[in-house]
């Protein structure tokens, strides 16, 4: 009985270290900012500013039927849309993007983001959240947010699926909203 009872704590243990694994540490899945570097290649934007702290990604609060009826480019099972919503809830803590990874971005604080803001050359300046993966590697989710002033933020809620040629966009949501 001991050793039944011992091995089932030590499953019970390695089920717990895989769940409880980062996105990136799982097999075949790309890190932040790797994902970030090849979704980006579709951008016009040659070198853009990024607040380095993450935003936060607004998918856990969207109405399924209307993501499905009318952003979607492709059928996506609900359970699949189901978990990337429930990763969104439950990862709350902070994400701070790592510069020396990073491409095409050139990362800045939230204090440099406002001043660059300020000036008349309308300098690109993005917040964006992490992304966040399904299990199985072949979705993922994201906000990317254009930070313009004087009183405004567009962005969108990005879907991503993983084919052999790489990450594709099969949905997107826009979001706007006013600082004040």
């Amino acid at each position: 009985m001991r050793i039944i009872c011992l091995l089932f704590l030590l499953c019970a243990g390695r089920v717990g270290a895989q769940t409880a694994a980062p996105d990136s540490a799982r097999a075949g899945m790309p890190s932040n900012e790797a994902f970030l570097n090849e979704v980006l290649t579709q951008t016009p934007d040659s070198v853009f500013y990024l607040v380095a702290g993450s935003d936060t990604c607004r998918f856990e609060k969207f109405d399924y039927d209307e993501w499905i009826k009318y952003h979607l480019q492709e059928m996506v099972p609900l359970p699949t849309l189901n978990e990337l919503s429930y990763k969104v809830h439950v990862t709350k803590e902070p994400y701070y993007w790592q510069q020396d990874r990073l491409k095409k971005a050139t990362c800045i604080t939230g204090k440099t983001a406002d001043s660059l803001l300020a000036l008349p050359s309308g300098s690109k300046v993005y917040s964006i959240s992490r992304p966040y993966f399904t299990d199985d590697g072949q979705y993922a989710v994201m906000d990317v947010n254009l930070l313009y002033r004087p009183v405004t933020m567009h962005g969108f809620t990005l879907l991503f699926h993983r084919t052999p040629k790489g990450w594709k966009t099969i949905g997107s949501k826009q979001n706007g909203k006013t600082i004040n």
